[in-house]
């Protein structure tokens, strides 16, 4: 992960990115992993993505968007 990050801010890469978005599988290990590298959920809960994305409030969500600002390796 962090070859990745650190690729998206190398001077050769010219791709202008700001963030790095993923859909994750809304599962506990998937979601773990990209938390502890540094990926918080776009949306606060599962109800407000839903809205979001016009699923319906019954039907499971089986990802989360989630993203990590590159601009704080930057510094």
């Amino acid at each position: 992960m962090n070859f990745i990050k650190f690729w998206f801010i190398d001077s050769k890469n010219k791709t202008g990115c700001r963030y790095i978005i993923v859909d994750s599988y809304n599962e506990p290990i998937a979601l773990h992993y990209y938390s502890k590298n540094g990926f918080p959920a776009i949306f606060h809960d599962e109800p407000q993505e839903k809205e979001y994305l016009k699923i319906p409030l019954e039907q499971s969500l089986k990802t989360r968007l989630m993203y990590f600002d590159l601009i704080v390796l930057k510094s």
